[in-house]
Formats: structure tokens, C-alpha cells, sequence
């Protein structure tokens, strides 16, 4: 099969490397890339630490589609917490090279942890793994640093940090050839980590299970891809750029820091003026759409895409290409997340704006502008403040600019104005990692038309849709294909993954249907919000800026337009099976298989009375007041039977269901009928016989319910609950 079966764990302090199995129960459950990542972070990282301090690990991860010949399977990602958020993991992936071959030298992943006294980078040469010397590689851009090593080790993938990751910059990004892996500040937790470069070579094959069907099945997925209009014809010809008309037209496209969502002069930087600057295509290994793309204009060359176009042109108000270009090849040689960048700059100039602060460029001010990105990177002058990302920023210069500092967990906005387009509001908010298109790209349908059209103004069907889009977009993160072949799958608002879960199913050998493809992601996201909720994130970090909520557009199809998620929020929140709250239910985790983080005593109200209307108003009143278990007692269900159940579970979806059935015997039958009622937990008699105890453990083990031994009237508590334990007893 295409894994590896093998990760690397490397301590940057104590030098130690070791190869340990890839844990085949988390391949079952997070399939690999973003999802293993995840996992793993979550297991081991402690709670509420610092990003940039030794504490804090890379997950870097491959998927199981990594080095296949897959169409635009070239991808991997690392996880970390990010320091920009401060509180979240943040995945950033990248269609760069290293990854194929880090699959190649034999490994699914590498974890890195610790500091190291200086400067280093990491060789790996298929079996081959060293720590070295990077010394004389620190302070250089990453051109400069590519080009040193790529010269020393023939064939070999070269990922590293520029000035930005070194000097900490809390959005500096990793790049590997001419692609990035961009957003959440990795380049920051390298530098911190004293980690200069990764390199990599190696020479075997990655080999797939089923190689025949593998074949058959990948010929109709390109043609699929390249039949459609979007991932055939209109990205192959303009690349990422060709969405910016399609943005403006559809008054979304943001200016001047998200002050208007139209752009005057967008013919000016539009992917139909670029396309005539275009003198490569710079596509993904493996990849037939070919977005990526260099572009030259006036003696300057840059790799350039549609979200650093945006950022570093009109959110500045700037449309002179030459200056995007040098802003651009800044970014890219510093070490710099594009969008982050131009967003905190745009912020800054509004803030000069309104007299804020007096040192900043004006919007559309191109040479203070361009020495803005130099200082950023080497945090000094107003640089420094800068580097912090806008959120950290507007906390220390105060004065309400945090209403327009345009983030969602410290995490800048990307290239769509949510005031008009109602499934990227709901996406941003809700996304784990911050502001993000990537987590649920509900352009593809508001302003691509792709299946079809969607109201982007409406809100009808949108978190149901930003659901689906959330979960099959982390399994596409895991298997480490582009999220971009969606564009192609999907047929419907429901995103079927057929062809993904065949080709899945295929390439490792284990059967992956489409619902087990989604309940992945849907597995993924959950961990994540837990992770958040662990960190202390809440409801409140489910909002926009006040930018947002309280100002209009003034112009295009969503003039006068605001975002209210209010109503959105409710819904996702239910159709993801969350409390009232936002965060994860003890129902739904356990369904999913993640054990619960109890922060505090549950609380449960026990309904020992015979009428059942009123045990429906007291269970209501617990509720409101913020019950967390509604136990079903013995009396009432003797009175009204499994109905109780039934009712309960109806109006309270999302809350533990307790039916105390104090059984005694058959204790399979009477948990399954409890299961079958919508309880999740059956109380049974700790005095009942152990026959009794293992019946109902086995129905819990089938069903899931779980199983609460009551020890009233046993003679020895203590020696009995270690038994009850031993048996299998969940409470």
C-alpha cells in the first residue's frame, strides 16, 4: 500500500533522531497529512503553550495519496500551533516537491521538537538522516539559500525559511521551490527552532495496493479535471488570477482594506492582462491543472497568485504591476505570508488614515509601502509592531482600530468580502484555524457557479453547506490531494467524494466508502475544535471584525449589505451536532470516537417521577438552566416506558441522555432497547450478576452506548467498582 508505515521524530536539541511505526489505528481514524497531524499535536502537545517556545512541534506529514501518480497528489503540510492565532493548530500545506520525496526516502512524516543551540538544517538522503550545520546559510533570503543548497545536494527537494521565519515574524512562511506553505506563521516556529532548511532525496517507489484499478481509476479523474471549465480550460490559461474579475464583478473583491469590495482599475492587474506578461508555467509536480505560473513585467519576474495579487494590489490600493511584482518577489525572497503582509499594511495605512498614527504610507503610496515589507521582515522602525499581525497589532495602538484590524482568530482575511458572499462569512467564522478560504471554499459555488449557481446574498442551505465543505475538505487535507480538483468533483451542493474514496480505497487497501470519506473530516474538525476549546477559545471566537457587522458596502450587488451570522451559527451549530455554545457535545465526540475533555463537574438532573409532561417541563427548565445530563429515572420509565427516550432525545438532540433502567439481568436487551430510544448512557445494578455486566458491555461495545453501574446495595463499593472497571464499565 502507499504508506510508508514509518515517521521520523528529530530532536533539535539533544540531536537525537529516531524512526518510529506509523500508528495504523490513526490511519484508520485521520488517514494521514492534516488529519495525523492533528492527532498527534493534540496528544502531545501540552495545553496553553507558548507557539515560539521549545514546547511547540512540527507535525510535518505526507498523505497516503503523496507520491502516487494521482493528479496533483504532489502535496504535504505541516502542523503546529500557530503563534499568529496563538491558540490554535494551524495546517499549511504546499505543492512543492519535498513531499514526494520524503515519501520516497521512506517516510510517511517527520516530527520535530525541541531547539537547537544554533543554526541547522535537516539532511535526509532515503535512509540517511543528519543534523547540520547552518551557520553560514543564516541571515540569507531563500533564494539565496535554495540555490546554495540545491548546488550542493544534486536532485534533492529544498524547503527553507528567509529573514522573516529567522527574525520571528509571526506570519513568515516556508517555501519549497516556487510554492509556499503560507499561512499561520510556520516560518516563525522554524526560526524559533533555530531550523534553516529541510533537504530531501529519495530513490524508491511509492507503490499503491491495487495498481490495475489504481490506473483505471486515475484516468477518469483527469478526465473529469480537465473536461471542466474551470480546472480544464480557465485556470490552465490564466492561472489563479483569472478570479479576480469574476471577485469584483460580483463586488467582493476587497479595497483600501476591505473598504469598498470594487475595484476601479482591475483591468489594470486582471489574470487577463497577466496572461500576456506570463513566460512559464511553474505547475505542482504531477499536477494537469497548472495554476502556478511566472510572470514578467519591466525586468522584474515573480511567481505570482491570485491572493497575493489581491493583498499586495488593491486591499493597498495599489495597481501599478511593476510595484505588486517587487512586492511580491519581496515576499517570496524574505520569507513572507503574502496575504498576512498586505492585510497588516492595509490596516496600518487606514490607520494613518484617521490619524491613528502618523508614519504610514497612504493608500496607493508605493516606495514607504515597499520598504514597509523589508522592515516587517527584519522587525525594526514601525516594522516591528507590524510583524505581530494585525490583531496583536490593534491591541497595542489602540483607538477602536481594532474594529477594522480584518482577521478571525488572529488570522488575516483572505481575498472575499463576507458582506457579500454569505457562505465564505459563515466559512471564516467557523473555520478552527482562523480566517481562511481553505478550510470551505463556498466560491467555487457563490461566484463560479460551479456545479451550479448560488445566491451568494442568501443565507438558505449555507452552513449545511459549509458543513459538508469543512468535512470533505480535511480529508482532502489528509490524503493530500489539491482542494482545487473539487471545483470538478462535486456535482451537487451535497460534494460528493466517489471518486476520491475509490481512489483512496484503492491506493492503500482499506475500503473507504464516501460516508466513512466525510465522517474523516467531520472526525478531523471535531478534534480541532476540541483542541480550541481546550485552549480557552469560545462562541466569541466564532465572529467577524466589527468592520463587518456595522459598515455597509457602498457599492456593487452587495451595497448596503452587512454580515448577521447570528442565525447561521445556530444552524451549523446543530447540523454539527455542537452545544448552543459552539462547542463539541459529549454525544456527538463520542460517535466519533474522541473522549470527551471534562473542565468541570457534569451536571445531571434525575427525573424520578411517573408523569411524563412533567418531567418534559422539568427537563426543559434543567436546560435552560444549563443542565448538561438528563437522567431518565427508574419510576418514569417503569410509567411511560421507552417513549421518555424517545421524547427527550427529539427535543434535545445534542444532550447526554441517561435511562436509569437498574438492570439486573438480560443486560443486553435492555441496553439495546435504551440505545435504540436514543439514550447514551443505560444505568445498570453493580449487584447484578457479571454474565449480566458483560451482556451489556458487549451491547455497548456494538452500539456505542455506554454503560453506568449503579452501587447501591453492593457491600463493598470499592472492590466491587475495580471489578465493575475490569469488566469494562464505563461509569
Amino acid at each position: 500500500m502507499t504508506y510508508r508505515n514509518k515517521l521520523l521524530r528529530i530532536n533539535l536539541e539533544s540531536k537525537d533522531i529516531s524512526e518510529e511505526p506509523l500508528d495504523m489505528q490513526i490511519v484508520q481514524e485521520y488517514l494521514g497529512g492534516r488529519g495525523y497531524g492533528v492527532k498527534l499535536l493534540y496528544d502531545e502537545l501540552p495545553p496553553k503553550i507558548d507557539p515560539l517556545s521549545a514546547q511547540n512541534k512540527i507535525a510535518l506529514m505526507t498523505g497516503p495519496m503523496t507520491g502516487t501518480n494521482s493528479p496533483t497528489a504532489s502535496r504535504w503540510c505541516m502542523v503546529f500551533k500557530s503563534p499568529l492565532t496563538k491558540d490554535t493548530l494551524n495546517d499549511t500545506h504546499c505543492g512543492g516537491s519535498l513531499g514526494i520525496q520524503l515519501k520516497k526516502a521512506g517516510y510517511d512524516g517527520i516530527i520535530i521538537e525541541g531547539v537547537s543551540s544554533a543554526p541547522c538544517y535537516i539532511h535526509i538522503q532515503d535512509d540517511k538522516v543528519e543534523i547540520l550545520d547552518a551557520t553560514d546559510l543564516w541571515g540569507k533570503d531563500i533564494y539565496e539559500t535554495q540555490t546554495i543548497l540545491e548546488e550542493k545536494y544534486a536532485r534533492h527537494s529544498v524547503a527553507s525559511i528567509g529573514p522573516a521565519g529567522e527574525n520571528l515574524v509571526k506570519y513568515a512562511c516556508v517555501i519549497n521551490g516556487s510554492r509556499a506553505a503560507g499561512r499561520g506563521g510556520i516560518g516563525a516556529v522554524w526560526g524559533s527552532k533555530k531550523l534553516k532548511a529541510i533537504v530531501v532525496n529519495g530513490s524508491s517507489r511509492v507503490d499503491v495496493a491495487n495498481n490495475y484499478a489504481f490506473k483505471q481509476l486515475n484516468k477518469h479523474f483527469l478526465e473529469t479535471l480537465m473536461g471542466h471549465p474551470v480546472t480544464g480550460t480557465g485556470m490552465g490559461l490564466y492561472g489563479t488570477p483569472i478570479l479576480t474579475t469574476a471577485v469584483n464583478k460580483s463586488g467582493v473583491l476587497p479595497v483600501k482594506n476591505f473598504q469598498e469590495g470594487i475595484y476601479d482599475n482591475v483591468r489594470a492587474i486582471a489574470g487577463e492582462t497577466l496572461r500576456e506578461l506570463m513566460v512559464k508555467k511553474k505547475p505542482c509536480q504531477g499536477c494537469p491543472i497548472g495554476c502556478g505560473r511566472t510572470f514578467e513585467f519591466e525586468g522584474l519576474s515573480t511567481h505570482l497568485e491570485y491572493e497575493s495579487l489581491w493583498a499586495l494590489g488593491p486591499n493597498c490600493n495599489i495597481d501599478d504591476l511593476k510595484v505588486i511584482f517587487e512586492a511580491s518577489e519581496k515576499c517570496n525572497r524574505l520569507g513572507l505570508d503574502t496575504i498576512s503582509t498586505g492585510n497588516t499594511i492595509a490596516w496600518y495605512m487606514e490607520c494613518g488614515e484617521k490619524g491613528f498614527v502618523s508614519d504610514a504610507p497612504k493608500f496607493g503610496e508605493t516606495a514607504p509601502y515597499l520598504q514597509l515589507i523589508d522592515d516587517i521582515a527584519y522587525q525594526r522602525n514601525q516594522g516591528k509592531l507590524l510583524a505581530q499581525g494585525v490583531r496583536e497589532a490593534a491591541e497595542k495602538i489602540g483607538q477602536n482600530s481594532a474594529d477594522f484590524a480584518c482577521h478571525v482568530k488572529g488570522l488575516e482575511m483572505p481575498a472575499y468580502d463576507p458582506r457579500g458572499i454569505k457562505g465564505m462569512a459563515l466559512s471564516y467564522a467557523t473555520s478552527n484555524s482562523g480566517a481562511t478560504h481553505l478550510k470551505a471554499y463556498t466560491v467555487i459555488q457563490e461566484i463560479l457557479s460551479t456545479p451550479y449557481y448560488v445566491d451568494p446574498l442568501a443565507e438558505e442551505g449555507k452552513a449545511a453547506l459549509v458543513k459538508e465543505m469543512q468535512d470533505v475538505y480535511a480529508t482532502l487535507d489528509s490524503a493530500e490531494w489539491c482542494k482545487f480538483t473539487s471545483m470538478a468533483v462535486f456535482s451537487t451542493l451535497k460534494c460528493e467524494v466517489g471518486i476520491y474514496a475509490k481512489l483512496l480505497t484503492t491506493a492503500t487497501g482499506f475500503f473507504i466508502d464516501e460516508t466513512e470519506f466525510k465522517k474523516i473530516g467531520e472526525r478531523i474538525y471535531n478534534l480541532e475544535r476540541l483542541f480550541n476549546y481546550r485552549e480557552g477559545l469560545t462562541i466569541a471566537d466564532d465572529q467577524l471584525p466589527k468592520r463587518f457587522l456595522t459598515e455597509t458596502l457602498p457599492g456593487g450587488p452587495a451595497k448596503g449589505k452587512l454580515v448577521d451570522n447570528s442565525n447561521l451559527l445556530k444552524e451549523f451549530y446543530r447540523l454539527r451536532g455542537w452545544e448552543d455554545d459552539g462547542s463539541p457535545s459529549d454525544r456527538k465526540l463520542e460517535e466519533l470516537g474522541i473522549a470527551p475533555i471534562y473542565t468541570s463537574a457534569k451536571l445531571q438532573v434525575a427525573l424520578d417521577l411517573r408523569d411524563m409532561d412533567e418531567a418534559i417541563k422539568i427537563a426543559k427548565r434543567s436546560v435552560a438552566g444549563g443542565i448538561d445530563w438528563l437522567e431518565c429515572g427508574t419510576p418514569l420509565v417503569k410509567s411511560v416506558g421507552m417513549d421518555i427516550v424517545r421524547n427527550l432525545r427529539k427535543l434535545f438532540p445534542h444532550k447526554t441522555i441517561v435511562c436509569d433502567l437498574k438492570t439486573m439481568d438480560t443486560g443486553y436487551m435492555e441496553s439495546e432497547m435504551a440505545y435504540a430510544a436514543g439514550a447514551d448512557i443505560v444505568c445498570i445494578l453493580g449487584i447484578a450478576p457479571d454474565t449480566t455486566i458483560i451482556d451489556a458491555v458487549g451491547c455497548g461495545k456494538k452500539f456505542g452506548i455506554k454503560i453506568h453501574a449503579d452501587l447501591i446495595g453492593v457491600s463493598n463499593p470499592i472492590e466491587r467498582a475495580i471489578e465493575l472497571e475490569k469488566l469494562g464499565v464505563d461509569y
